[in-house]
């Protein structure tokens, strides 16, 4: 199942579908590894092992899991075949082991008043877009990155000394629009995510964070008000964001910090 997963994702990065850097030699070296080794063990243990401890690989491989993922996941969930669903189990339990995972919903953290909220969701209507539906941030985003308190509560929630990235943009979900399973990349490691304002029409709940965790078969949604925040091991947690409806909007931030002592 996986090598015939991984050809599939080489021959998306030789029609320059994806761009990740180093992605087509490291598959062409996982080709090999298991075409040559038949008693590899748990596969998590083996492909974590294969990218050794280089943190150049271990980045690489993180960005291919999420070009497999993407096409295995049904939906937001997990594969509903057999084989599938076991690879998909071991990919979890690899990107745990490559960066660490999991979630912690903040609630409404104490120093994210009114006015801030304010502030933010007027310069996210004003902020540049970029293609990937994000905006870059202004003054407001750019000082709450590298608050203090924001350090401190990140600090808290993951339980290890972190370091921003200086990372931090505005991200705006419309109509129709997915975000699709994924890792995120080398700059949100650890990814701060506040909701300014999610319109959900006729009463429905709307779209979730769905984050696949180690030992379980179903995902876990993850539900975030208006003024409400969270702290995602994005890099090391394979996840998505349920589509949008019809008439749903959402804007938020997401704010990016790395492990203090990787630096």
């Amino acid at each position: 199942m996986l090598a015939a997963t991984l050809v599939d994702c080489r021959a998306l990065l030789a029609a320059g579908g994806k761009d990740v850097p180093g992605g087509e030699e490291l598959i062409d070296e996982l080709l090999a590894g298991l075409e040559g080794e038949h008693d590899r063990g748990e596969l998590a243990t083996w492909l974590e092992s294969f990218a050794g401890a280089d943190r150049e690989r271990r980045e690489v491989l993180a960005d291919v899991v999420t070009l497999i993922v993407r096409g295995l996941a049904d939906g937001d969930g997990p594969p509903q075949d057999a084989g599938a669903r076991e690879l998909w189990r071991e990919l979890v339990i690899l990107t745990d082991r490559l960066f660490g995972s999991g979630v912690a919903p903040l609630g409404r953290l104490p120093f994210v008043s009114d006015r801030l909220l304010e502030l933010l969701a007027e310069e996210a209507g004003g902020a540049e877009r970029r293609e990937d539906r994000a905006g870059e941030a202004g003054r407001f985003l750019a000082s709450l990155a590298v608050s203090r308190k924001l350090h401190d509560a990140v600090a808290t929630a993951v339980g290890f000394p972190v370091a921003p990235t200086y990372r931090a943009v505005y991200l705006y979900d419309i109509p129709g629009s997915h975000v699709e399973t994924h890792v995120d990349t080398h700059d949100y490691e650890v990814v701060f995510h506040l909701v300014l304002d999610h319109v959900v029409p006729n009463g429905d709940q709307g779209s979730a964070l769905v984050v696949h965790r180690v030992g379980e078969a179903e995902p876990q949604r993850v539900r975030v008000s208006p003024g409400e925040a969270l702290t995602l091991r994005g890099r090391g947690t394979i996840h998505s964001w349920e589509p949008m409806g019809p008439a749903e909007r959402r804007t938020l931030v997401a704010i990016g910090f790395e492990r203090a002592d990787d630096r």
